[in-house]
């Protein structure tokens, strides 16, 4: 078989030197690649493919209503066609994450965060009240153990000193030591044989809008209503007709108000003084010939409670509170603040109370004055006292005039149960109970238990839904209620207030670290290894 020449033509491939040798298709495809290589090449070609490129850089692929052209670009199939929602600005402005609330408008103390919103929280109970976001600058604070709450009060003491606003605060458990030595206040302690006496009778100065007589009905109910509440404490019952009457005579002829013999200006009162005028009945006869009772009648009936008088000053109280001077020896009020410390009679409840009411009597003649400028003062464990009527007037009434002298009130207590167990369900002292509540312009709720739940939405006038999250505020988040709004807040504390404020410090180990914070950055194997040691778990 002979070979083909090498030269000879394969029949079976077309010759590319005779065009018409070879498809259609194929000779149209060829032509057409010269003619984009050749303009590619040339300069006009390479201008007109970058403007190409860059404008699928800038503006991406090609799209249309059903999406981008090209491979992996998960174009629809078909649109997808939603009904029309018709609803009010009130439901829909909860739909979109760029509507938030305003907050409350006001400049103020940095709190924390707003949790709904994430914008920072303000607090200023004054401006607030001059801005009528709140009707009262008294306030509640409320919350379990542990909730939180003493570290806001402690912070509030701080910010607001910042902005030059002093505070006054009663003590009972020792806590506000330390944090007075931060701020270079010297607590004033109280106790038998320490020294320190105060008189919870010194009158308060008139305000400019006072009438001389409407200053003296202020200044004499105010201290029945604690002469009442003393002996209400030591007696545990309520005074008769004829126990009030005694006392109130008593302190008249103290204070030179006994008719008949009225004086142009009131004589300092004290509780020694109201003690030694309790058996003046040879001043009292036309007194007790108008109300037809005999000096007899009236000294029989109302030993009990000149006993009790007799008992504070010389006997649970003695050395404490029967100074017949003012209160400017002990209580410097161009200070950053005064801390009134009770915790050296905290063992006797019933001391306890006396022993707050009065240095809370002895601390207010001095904040009513018209001069003073505004200034927090708080009310720790109040609760014990709201047990006796008398004295919940007398709460009642400094809460009243928190406005007009720029007092803010503040209330602490672990729950509003205390409040309920005060008295019967429409007795005097339930009503006065929710007064109080109702007195207070702005409410803080830290977390609660369920056992409590139910009685703090009625009196709170909570909804359903803040009820519930109560059960699960954290550590530090609170409910604030200011007027007709509710906001819920993260407390934030800087690195120089947290060791001031912490209530639990004989629960941490040395160094003042929390007990959890010490494993904190353990490797793996240095965990395995600390389990793996006896006793832990």
């Amino acid at each position: 078989m002979t070979a083909p020449r090498r030269d000879a033509p394969n029949p079976e491939v077309s010759d590319l030197r005779h065009p018409d040798t070879l498809p259609a298709g194929l000779l149209e495809d060829i032509r057409r690649r010269a003619l984009a290589r050749d303009s590619d090449r040339s300069p006009l070609g390479s201008e007109s493919r970058d403007r190409r490129e860059q404008r699928q850089r800038n503006d991406g692929p090609r799209r249309d209503r059903h999406g981008a052209h090209g491979a992996g670009s998960g174009r629809l199939a078909h649109r997808m066609r939603v009904p029309a929602h018709t609803a009010s600005s009130g439901v829909l402005r909860t739909w979109y994450p760029w509507i938030m609330d305003p907050g409350l408008g006001v400049p103020g103390a940095y709190i924390g965060i707003d949790l709904y919103s994430r914008a920072s929280f303000l607090f200023d109970p004054w401006e607030l009240y001059a801005a009528g976001a709140i009707t009262s600058p008294n306030g509640l604070i409320i919350g379990e153990i542990g909730s939180g709450k003493s570290a806001l009060m402690k912070s509030l003491i701080v910010r607001f000193l910042a902005a030059g606003i002093p505070f006054s605060w009663v003590d009972i458990k020792d806590e506000y030591t330390e944090l007075a030595h931060h701020l270079g206040v010297e607590p004033l302690r109280l106790g038998p044989g320490l020294g320190v006496r105060l008189n919870p009778l010194t009158a308060h100065r008139r305000h400019p809008q006072q009438t001389e007589i409407e200053w003296r009905g202020a200044v004499k109910a105010r201290r029945l209503a604690l002469l009442e509440g003393l002996i209400h404490v030591r007696l545990d019952r309520a005074l008769s007709m004829t126990e009030r009457t005694a006392v109130e005579l008593a302190l008249d002829t103290c204070t030179g108000q006994l008719a008949g013999s009225a004086r142009a200006e009131l004589t300092p009162a004290s509780l020694p003084g109201v003690v030694a005028n309790l058996t003046a009945t040879d001043a009292w006869r036309d007194e007790l010939t108008e109300r037809g009772i005999t000096a007899t009648q009236l000294l029989d009936e109302s030993r009990d409670a000149r006993l009790a008088l007799h008992g504070l000053v010389g006997g649970a109280l003695a050395g404490m509170f029967d100074s017949t001077e003012d209160n400017t020896r002990f209580l410097d009020f161009d200070a950053p603040g005064t801390i009134l410390n009770l915790h050296a009679v905290r063992t006797d409840q019933a001391v306890t109370v006396m022993s707050m009411v009065c240095a809370q009597s002895a601390m207010e003649a001095e904040l009513m004055r018209p001069d003073a400028r505004p200034r927090l003062v708080g009310y720790d464990e109040a609760w014990l006292a709201m047990r006796y009527v008398p004295l919940l007037r007398r709460f009642q009434e400094q809460y009243k005039l928190a406005r007009a002298f720029g007092i803010c009130n503040l209330m602490a207590a672990h729950r509003l149960t205390d409040w309920n167990a005060v008295g019967a369900h429409g007795s005097e002292a339930a009503r006065l109970a929710r007064g109080l509540l109702e007195d207070t312009g702005f409410k803080i709720v830290y977390r609660q238990v369920e056992a409590s739940l139910e009685l703090t939405r009625d009196l709170l006038g909570l909804t359903d839904v803040q009820t519930a999250l109560l059960r699960y505020l954290r550590k530090g988040s609170g409910m604030w209620l200011l007027g007709q709004r509710a906001f819920v807040v993260q407390h934030l504390l800087s690195s120089i207030e947290e060791p001031w404020v912490q209530t639990d410090s004989r629960m941490r180990p040395t160094g003042g670290e929390p007990a959890s914070d010490i494993t904190d950055g353990l490797s793996d194997d240095e965990w395995e290894a600390l389990l793996d040691e006896p006793g832990v778990s």
